[in-house]
């Protein structure tokens, strides 16, 4: 069974969920992100400053998949080159990873989500949304545009 413990924001970022954690019990309640300011670069035509705010948790589920979920968290991403533009959104969805014979991610989300990759762009979605990912040092970046369900926002075109 494969090891990962990660947090997305942003949907993420991000959610992508964005932010490791190391060993966390099944049984724990979620614990604080970091939330110190970082620089997210090749996803937008220019780069961001995100910064996360609450809580995450992630478990192992039987069959090798692994759920992130995020209750009360909050990301607030700046374009780096017009400060002034700015947004915050609540990301407090899930993401459900399972892992295929390729080596990528195939993955549900749930609720409210920043997706993003570096081919594709950034997406908040709200509702449940699929994608394929790939595991970048435990953060699951979009390697397809999120399809699904509900509602789906450009957030590199928010920014812009």
């Amino acid at each position: 069974m494969r090891k990962k413990l990660a947090v997305l924001v942003v949907g993420s970022l991000m959610a992508l969920s964005l932010v490791a954690f190391a060993g966390i019990a099944s049984a724990a309640p979620p614990e604080p992100v970091d939330s110190t300011p970082f620089l997210v670069e090749d996803i937008c035509p220019f780069p961001m400053e995100a910064q996360l705010s609450g809580k995450s948790k992630v478990k192992e589920l039987p069959g090798g998949r692994i759920l992130s979920t995020s209750p009360g968290l909050r990301v607030t991403l700046t374009n780096h080159e017009e400060p002034t533009t700015q947004v915050s959104y609540v990301i407090t969805g899930s993401f459900l990873e399972t892992e295929r014979a390729d080596g990528n991610l195939f993955v549900v989300a749930r609720g409210r989500n920043i997706v993003f990759g570096p081919e594709v762009g950034m997406f908040l979605t709200t509702g449940r949304f699929t994608f394929i990912a790939f595991d970048a040092d435990g953060t699951p970046l979009a390697l397809t545009r999120p399809t699904g369900n509900g509602r789906i926002v450009d957030v590199c075109e928010t920014l812009a």
